[in-house]
């Protein structure tokens, strides 16, 4: 399945974005003595498969979808033969609130605990939620239409404000908040 995985490299720490199919901390050589912190956008298999596989100091995941990580019928990893994810639980972290230049938009609508994670005011993770010409299914475990139609509104206001944005979907291109507003019929 093909699922954008990201990777962000700050002065004292690595953030890792969804780490999907075929992650692990081999992939990162340019860890070396920071601290590695996973974020996760939500908790279904495609974007959480290899999260055991990766060396991490901290994973964050929303509240409301903190159980998919141990359920592998809310996550849908039981479909691919994989049970539950061995995570130590102290190092997961379920806040809204992060640090320096993160901040966390909660976005449900694809399931419960979906986020948006907005960097330097100028890239939006978006996870499931916005893609390039058209939104997360609503149909899958958790999902809501009637929440991911608020999650939309919130996010437009965001992408008039900053219009310039690279949204950085978990699946597909790439888009500016700018190009989303323009073609994307969900933000029409």
């Amino acid at each position: 399945m093909d699922e954008n995985c990201y990777v962000v490299e700050e002065k004292d720490r690595v953030t890792i974005i969804d780490p999907g199919w075929g992650v692990s901390s081999e992939f990162f050589p340019l860890v070396g003595n920071k601290q590695v912190r996973v974020l996760l956008t939500h908790g279904h298999a495609d974007h959480i498969f290899d999260l055991d596989k990766i060396i991490s100091d901290e994973i964050v995941i929303h509240e409301l979808d903190r159980n998919m990580l141990i359920d592998p019928e809310k996550s849908l990893l039981n479909i691919f033969g994989k049970e539950a994810l061995l995570i130590e639980e102290a190092k997961i972290r379920t806040t809204e609130i992060l640090d320096g230049l993160w901040k966390c938009f909660h976005t449900p609508g694809h399931t419960e605990g979906s986020c948006c994670f907005l960097y330097d005011e100028k890239h939006l993770f978006s996870g499931d939620t916005v893609f390039s010409n058209s939104i997360g299914r609503t149909d899958l475990p958790g999902g809501n239409k009637i929440e991911m139609e608020r999650s939309i509104q919130q996010l437009r206001r965001l992408f008039y404000e900053l219009p310039n944005l690279r949204v950085l979907p978990g699946h597909g291109p790439e888009a500016t908040a700018q190009d989303i507003l323009r073609e994307n019929p969900f933000f029409r």
